[in-house]
């Protein structure tokens, strides 16, 4: 059986061929990849990345690999320390970064998952607690490197420094950083990825990036594709109703699903199980709204989640698979914050994120109508 890389990169050439027309030009635009949670955006970019041609250099940092509450930890995930090697001396960081790749034959840096960094630069950065001079070095860093090769700066997670502030919020520091190395100077290309479109939709207004970015969708297969993968795996037309009917076509499901037949597992038992799970964590969920008490941050006040609203919204989804939104609530906020609902801005869509969600949301609302 392939491994779990290959198969999440089934039938993946239309968005492939996006971002591969976008890396032939000239840097012009900041780049979202979005899309419901576990549709595969992290694994689409990094095999991507790992197969481009040697003009190309790549930076991959993601920010969800530890907790980032303060400046040093943003620090810390951005860069990755080299104490030795050819980034010994700082007087020539940039030349002997580029020695290294020509004499490795390296075309990504995606395995250091950071950015090459001097250890007392860091230590710099730490104690003079300076953005503008971690930005300012990495625009200098990006034109040396710009000189030889094509820089793609690849930050996945994006919204895990939404709320971190540094004289200012920094991710609309770091937004205009991303605007001066692509759109004014064209020197690198930038793909910032989420699963929270409405995380990106609010720094597209508050940082200003009218005209200034473009959006990529990696949405989840849809039921033709789903079929075709799983008839790859020896799926039974019964087996395959049976995921489509339970697990749609989320990627990740799909796999897991995979891999529940590889190992004889019953795959009734891993619906019947996720379904459990998914309707569990919505009915909790009410449960806090109801008689707890839940609040959200909202246009910058904390704001109570109505439990009317949040039914409400659910309702949609009685007969639909999704629905045409006009306004963004608290309420709906909430729900893409823990993960049940999916937001397209850019349709202006709302969608569970998973099919179990959308099951669970049903079941659920045939309880709360015979209370």
């Amino acid at each position: 059986m392939a491994n779990i890389r290959k198969i999440e990169f089934f039938d993946r050439e239309k968005e492939r061929w996006e971002i591969m027309q976008i890396l032939e030009s000239e840097p012009q635009l900041l780049n979202f990849i979005y899309g419901p949670i576990n549709s595969g955006k992290t694994t689409l970019i990094t095999n991507l990345i790992e197969n481009l041609p040697d003009d190309y250099v790549v930076f991959y940092v993601n920010l969800r690999r530890k907790s980032i509450i303060r400046y040093e930890d943003f620090i810390r995930v951005l860069f990755a320390i080299e104490e030795g090697g050819f980034l010994k001396k700082i007087k020539n960081i940039f030349t002997k970064v580029l020695k290294h790749i020509t004499s490795t034959g390296e075309k990504t840096l995606y395995k250091s998952h950071g950015i090459p960094v001097d250890k007392s630069l860091l230590e710099t950065f730490f104690k003079e607690k300076s953005n503008e001079d971690v930005f300012n070095y990495l625009v200098e860093y990006f034109k040396n490197i710009a000189k030889h090769k094509t820089p793609v700066l690849v930050i996945d997670e994006l919204q895990m420094i939404g709320d971190l502030e540094i004289n200012g919020k920094l991710i609309y520091k770091l937004f205009n950083f991303f605007i001066g190395l692509t759109k004014e100077l064209h020197i690198c290309h930038v793909f910032a990825l989420s699963s929270d479109s409405l995380f990106i939709e609010r720094v597209y207004n508050e940082a200003i990036l009218k005209n200034r970015c473009r959006y990529l969708l990696v949405d989840d297969f849809d039921e033709e594709t789903a079929g075709k993968f799983l008839e790859k795996y020896g799926f039974t037309e019964e087996e395959i109703k049976l995921a489509k009917d339970y697990a749609g076509g989320k990627p990740a499901l799909l796999t897991a699903m995979i891999d529940e037949k590889k190992i004889r597992r019953n795959i009734n038992d891993y619906v019947e199980k996720g379904l459990a799970n998914s309707k569990e964590e919505i009915a909790q969920l009410l449960y806090y709204i109801k008689t707890i008490g839940v609040t959200i941050k909202y246009q910058e006040n904390d704001i109570a989640v109505n439990y009317e609203g949040t039914t409400k919204i659910l309702k949609n989804f009685s007969g639909n698979d999704f629905y045409k939104y006009s306004v963004i609530t608290p309420e709906l906020c909430y729900l893409v914050s823990k993960n049940i609902l999916f937001v397209d801005t850019r349709e202006k869509i709302i969608k569970p994120q998973t099919r179990f969600d959308l099951l669970g949301i049903r079941e659920i609302l045939k309880e709360i109508d015979e209370i």
